[in-house]
This record gives structure tokens, sequence and C-alpha cells, in this order.
């Protein structure tokens, strides 16, 4: 069963289905249970859809309607779960299922605001960076939250291998307590809807509206045209457009608020599931015994899986390391991270090097330039490049920052050493955000055949691969690829922990398998292999849980879906 409780990712602008028959009433009911307890709106599965649905059941750019019926389930469910947990007429029910009430705690709920905020910021940020780009203007310098999206963020386990005696320890979590609430007004005050909008409206853009060169917000500012004030206008514009034919008001204070309230509702019902998930896990003894059975399970399905299909390995190796239990090819592969900078002009004169040099291949192709004019534009073009440090919001020569890895590598006094360093030359100045606390590095092929990664990068990290001795911690120097300049470390080989030994041999050998190597300078603060399993118990055993519960729910109660509702959204 997926996982009721899911990531939202902002989907404001250029959303596939925001746009589709705007004039066809949002509010119409796509799926109701129980004589309309719970409902899904036209308006609520397209927002769900654009969160996730499409990457979670379609991953492409066409709606099909496995994809929106799949959604439309998912939202279905959440919102019988939510009901169900949160309330005051669901208490019996409650209690027979033996289940608590779920009530937010302040730092709880305040983590919905924020989640709201960050979601609307990113949106109007869309619309000021599309604005940027039409007048060639460089936004501002990374912000704080872009930073700490990419800063190390060690592993939080929940259970530790005690060595000593073979045994799972829990960990137990700090409490993070707030008192003051930062709701965008008093959610328990009697206030009119126009009020609340009103306070809202105010209260955001004064307080967490991330906005960069807002005359609206600084009176004082000495700039004449703002792209932030372009940009909050064409969101509010856009989300007026979204509601035509709904005969609301276009009041932008009230067309903010709804959008805040259909925004804080998915996030909300988010809270209500992971607080009762947490609570459940909270209250579960993840014993040996479940940890390796599962392995077992896990590992034995792949073997079948591997041995009856040729390919299914390496497809998934290449992919998702991460999720390879049973590794049939120790030998076939090793593991490499890297450091990328993209190719970049620092001066912001060119927003989009890559760009310019596929322009200029366009030229080339079209006979308006010779080869050699090529080569020397854009040899021009990628000499610009420096490597951007995140720490001090500098840009370093590459040279520098190969100089500043090697002594470092040089200083280190082990292996785990050499690794932490690489980890953190990577944090400071990689621009690939998808390897940073990633749980798995790349696996690279010895047989160049069955490459998946660009043909320099393959190669280079097979180079260092053979000729370094089998020495972790070696690395290349700067590797041009389409995506920019790299530096690679070769960082190990990969592990295959026979599920069939003995449980406390299997279980150690697990724990000693770190996921990702660059990650495992502090084995209580880094992913391995035992953590992983760990994870699949527990959520196997809530998701039964959860199934047992909606399946109880809805025994004996209606559930009626008006396809004429949202049929259109995938034809």
């Amino acid at each position: 069963m997926l996982a009721l409780c899911i990531c939202l990712v902002p989907a404001f602008a250029g959303c596939s289905l925001v746009t589709t028959n705007l004039n066809k009433q949002l509010s119409e009911v796509a799926m109701s249970f129980d004589n309309g307890r719970v409902e899904i709106t036209r308006e609520e599965l397209i927002v769900l859809y654009n969160s996730m649905g499409n990457s979670q059941f379609d991953n492409g750019s066409t709606p099909t309607k496995e994809g929106v019926e799949s959604t439309l389930e998912l939202a279905l469910n959440r919102e019988i779960l939510v009901d169900f947990l949160t309330a005051d007429d669901m208490a019996d029910l409650r209690s027979e299922l033996n289940v608590q009430k779920i009530t937010l705690t302040m730092a709880q709920a305040n983590d919905v605001w924020r989640n709201v905020y960050d979601y609307i910021n990113t949106a109007v940020e869309s619309y000021e960076t599309d604005l940027r780009a039409d007048d060639d203007a460089q936004l501002p310098t990374t912000t704080d939250e872009e930073t700490d999206s990419t800063a190390y963020t060690p592993y939080d386990k929940t259970y530790l291998w005690d060595t000593l005696t073979n045994t799972l320890v829990k960990q137990t979590e700090e409490v993070h307590a707030e008192n003051e609430s930062v709701a965008l007004f008093d959610t328990t005050a009697d206030l009119s809807f126009s009020e609340k909008a009103d306070i809202a409206y105010e209260t955001f853009r004064k307080l967490y509206w991330n906005y960069t060169d807002s005359i609206e917000m600084n009176p004082n500012a000495t700039n004449t045209t703002s792209y932030s004030d372009r940009a909050w206008t064409q969101f509010i514009n856009q989300l007026i457009q979204n509601e035509n034919g709904r005969n609301l008001s276009t009041d932008p204070e009230e067309v903010f608020l709804r959008q805040v309230e259909i925004i804080y509702k998915l996030y909300y019902e988010n809270a209500v599931l992971q607080a009762f998930q947490e609570r459940f896990e909270d209250g579960l003894a993840v014993t040996k015994q479940m940890v390796y059975e599962k392995y077992q399970e896990l590992y034995n399905e792949q073997f079948e899986e591997f041995s009856t299909n040729s390919s299914a390995f390496d497809d998934l190796v290449a992919t998702s390391a991460q999720d390879v239990y049973y590794m049939q090819n120790t030998s076939g592969y090793f593991k490499v991270n890297h450091i990328l900078v993209e190719f970049n002009d620092p001066s912001g004169k060119i927003e989009d090097i890559s760009a310019e040099i596929e322009n200029l291949q366009e030229q080339l192709d079209n006979l308006m330039i010779d080869k050699e004019t090529y080569d020397k534009k854009v040899a021009a073009l990628k000499s610009k490049t420096m490597a951007y440090n995140r720490e001090t919001g500098q840009y370093e020569p590459r040279s520098d920052v190969m100089n500043s890895l090697v002594s470092s590598l040089n200083s280190a006094q082990s292996q785990s050493a050499k690794l932490a360093v690489f980890r953190d030359f990577m944090h400071k100045y990689s621009n690939d955000d998808a390897t940073l606390n990633a749980e798995a590095c790349y696996y690279i092929p010895t047989d160049s055949s069955l490459d998946s990664m660009v043909t320099e990068f393959a190669d280079a990290s097979r180079d260092i691969y053979d000729n370094g001795n089998g020495t972790v911690g070696t690395i290349t120097g700067w590797v041009e690829t389409e995506y920019g300049y790299h530096i690679i470390m070769y960082t190990g080989t990969p592990t295959n922990v026979d599920a069939n030994g003995a449980i406390d041999v299997v279980l150690s050998a697990l724990n000693n398998y770190y996921l990702n190597p660059v990650y495992s300078s502090n084995r209580y603060e880094s992913k391995t292999m035992l953590d992983k399993v760990i994870e699949q118990v527990t959520l196997a055993s809530y998701s039964t849980l959860e199934s047992n519960i909606l399946d109880a729910i809805k025994a004996n109660k209606d559930i009626v879906t008006s396809e004429s509702v949202y049929s259109d959204l995938y034809s």
C-alpha cells in the first residue's frame, strides 16, 4: 500500500491540470464517502495530482486515467483516515480499534504553517525567476534556505546495533516544543472570512514573504521597479484566473486566503498522518528476528528475480543502487562520488552557458559557423566557469578548489577521514544536489557496455578504479562532461551480505554496510543497510495497520465516484 503521508512539491505555475477547463466548477465532487462525510472536489484532486500524483503514478507530461484515479483514491483515503483520527464523533470507533485521537502540538501546527509559506514562496519565486530571465537579470545571491537544503544532514537513526550484546537499542527523540503560534491569524478567534483574509494577506507579506526587491514592502527602497512585486501580481492574477467561472470574490486578499486554505489542508493532513505513524512506530518494538526475516524476504525476492531476468540486476543497480539487497555481481561494479561544477559565468552576463553552447551547436549544424569558430567560442564560454562556495557566497577558481581538496586529503589520517573531507567539499561546492545526503552513490560498471553515465564520467571513473590500486579516496582531476566539470572519487566496491547466515552475523554485517561511503565517517550518523531494513520493517507494519483501519472504517459504507467531474483531465 502507498503511504498516505506524502511529500508535496510546489506546482502553482505551469500545472497541466490546473490550466484545463478553468470555467468548469472546481468545487464539484469527484468522489465522496459515507453520504458526503468525506468529499474530494475536482480542485483538491487537481492540486494533489500536480503536487505528487503525476510523478508518483504517471511520471510523464500527459495525465492518464490510471494516474488521475490513483491520485483520487489516495486523496480519499487520506481524508478518511484524518477524519477518523481527529473527529470527536469518531471516538467510539477509535476506542474499538484501540487508536487514540491525534491533536497536533504547537510545534507540529507551526511546521504546517511554515510548509505552507515555503510552498507559496516557491510559487512566487518561480514567477520572479521567469521575469528576471526575460530581462537577463540575475537573482540575488543564494538564500539561507537554499544553503540549508544542501547542508550535510546526519541520518536520524531509530535503532542502534549494540556490538557488545548483539541487540537493537531504540533511540529516544528530543521533543521540540514551541509556545508561540506562527499562524497567519488567531485560529481560535471568531473572525469572518473577509477579516481572516485581510489579516492573512498582510501578515504573510510582512513576515513570511521571501521577496528580493519589493518596493511595496520597503517604502524607502531606492529602486524604481521591482521583480518581486511584479511576480506577486502575476501570482495573484493566476489564482484569480484559476477561479474563473466560480462566482467568487476577486479581492486579492480573499483569493489568497482560499489558496492558503487549499495548501494548508494538504499539509495539515500530512502532519496528522505523520504524527499517527510516529506514535505507532514509537510503540513498535522492532526485534532482531523481525529485521532478519525482512532482510531474508527482500534478499530472496531479488535472488529469484535476478536469476530469472538477466538484466534486472544491472537495471536496478544503475538507477536505484540503494534498493539492491542481493548484490548479484560484486566484482562487476564499483562506487564513486563526485563534485560537479556546472558551466557558469560568475559575472552574471550569461545566465545559462549550456544554452549558449547548444545555440552554437545549432549554428554549427546549420553551417552558420565553422568548426574552428565553434571550438573557440565554446572554449571561451567554458573558461568562465568557477566553483561557487556556499559557505562564503563567493566564486573561486577551480584550480584553487582542487589544490585545497588535495591538501586536505593528504592531511587526512585515515580512509574514513578522506571520505569525510570529500563529503564536506561536495556540500561546499557541488551543483549535483541530488547526490547530497543521498542514500546511494553512483555505481559504475567495469564493463563499459553497461554504462548508464555519460562516457567521459564513466571512463574517468574506471581509470581511477583500474590505476588506483583499489585505494579508496583516489580522485581524478577535473573531468569535463556535457554537465560541467567533475572531480570523481573512488569510494569502494559493492557488498553482498548473505541472508542465510546466523542472525547475529547477518545483522552485524548489515550494520557495517554503509549505503553511501562518504557518509560513513560517523557510524551513529550514517545510514547502513541495517537501518534501511529496519525502515522496511516499520513501514510494512504501519502499512498493515493503515490498511486494516481503512477497511474497518469503510465497512458497509458507500463510496460514490463521479467520473464525469474529472474525466476531461486525462482525455
